[in-house]
């Protein structure tokens, strides 16, 4: 029976003399994967793996626990100055300014970038290593930031997205090293998710059912890239990844983040955990995350809510940036390992 969705991958090779092998002629097999959905290349070459630590390197936990001590003062995400150094929103909005959920505390971006732009924190916890992101302090901070989204949705009909996000540590894209997520949202949609919410959108109108529930169905038939599921949750490893060690939760029965309910809430952030616990593991420290969903205004574009995570170079001096123009100005990706090697290592964790 044909599978809806193809998983196309093509060979090359690139030959020359090669002063690895004493200027013997050599040839390098490399593979790209394209993205079922999006179109999007990945790519890996034999070599490849073997380059990944110079690529993601190992953290430095000495230099970090160095920054951490020396920006734990002054720093106005933690207890003694968050209550008096942080913005608050309308009582109409958030009764009191902030919104708290057990350890975590919501407020506005003091420099929003979209109409919803708010802060998740944990006050206090300065920092936290991959592996200190519990799944009670991830159900917490999600929750806290799934509440902040359905109020301002009901608060302001004209948002039309909201997406969960997280950059932790300095190669990330963070800016403090006290942990934190954002809720990002607003009238007009970023370029990326528009392209999500499309090609969904044409695949539904195509196939008459969403790619992504297709996409869980086919992955767990194969067995190949799928790792784990609970409570309406899958976890798997994307077939053309779209970034370093890039695993992706798919929540097929809620079609926006405010649609999460706390049963999904928990197994995302029973998954999430595994994850960073993994990193840690392999010597990484710095990652992103998004939690992204349909639109706010419940037309259905075949899009449900799923959480992209990826790994970013590792914490030390001197660290190099994991992405340059393949990534920024091509639109590929590399792959260090292959794909289904990755989940079969998940799997055991999980």
């Amino acid at each position: 029976m044909t599978q809806a969705i193809q998983f196309e991958r093509h060979e090359e090779s690139a030959a020359f003399f090669s002063p690895l092998a004493a200027m013997a002629f050599a040839e390098d097999r490399i593979e790209v994967r394209t993205d079922p959905l999006t179109g999007m290349t990945a790519i890996a070459s034999a070599g490849l793996e073997a380059k990944e630590e110079m690529f993601l390197g190992k953290t430095d936990w000495a230099y970090a626990d160095l920054l951490v001590s020396r920006s734990r003062e002054g720093c106005f995400f933690c207890p003694e100055k968050v209550f008096e150094a942080t913005p608050k929103y309308p009582d109409e909005l958030v009764p009191g300014g902030r919104l708290q959920r057990g350890r975590a505390l919501v407020f506005p971006n003091l420099f929003p970038l979209a109409a919803l732009h708010a802060v998740v924190t944990y006050p206090e916890r300065h920092f936290l290593r991959p592996s200190e992101f519990t799944p009670s302090l991830l159900e917490e901070g999600l929750g806290a930031a799934v509440d902040v989204a359905r109020r301002a949705a009901a608060h302001s009909p004209a948002l039309t997205h909201v997406s969960v996000c997280c950059n932790h540590m300095l190669p990330g894209g963070a800016s403090l090293v006290h942990p934190h997520l954002q809720v990002f949202g607003g009238q007009t949609v970023p370029w990326l998710v528009q392209f999500y919410w499309d090609r969904s959108a044409d695949w539904l109108r195509r196939h008459g059912e969403s790619y992504w529930r297709t996409l869980v169905e086919q992955e767990q038939a194969l067995g190949e890239r799928y790792v784990w599921g609970v409570a309406g949750v899958h976890w798997l490893v994307p077939f053309a990844p779209a970034g370093a060690r890039e695993a992706l939760a798919v929540v097929p029965g809620a079609g926006r983040v405010t649609d999460l309910d706390d049963e999904h809430i928990a197994a995302i952030a029973h998954g999430l955990t595994r994850i960073l616990t993994w990193y840690e593991d392999e010597g990484l420290s710095a990652f992103n995350f998004t939690l992204y969903g349909g639109p706010l205004d419940g037309s259905d574009r075949g899009f449900p809510v799923v959480m992209r995570v990826i790994a970013r170079t590792a914490f030390k001096q001197d660290y190099r940036t994991d992405d340059y123009f393949l990534q920024k100005q091509l639109g590929g990706e590399l792959m260090f390992a292959a794909p289904e090697e990755m989940a079969a290592r998940l799997r055991a964790l999980f």
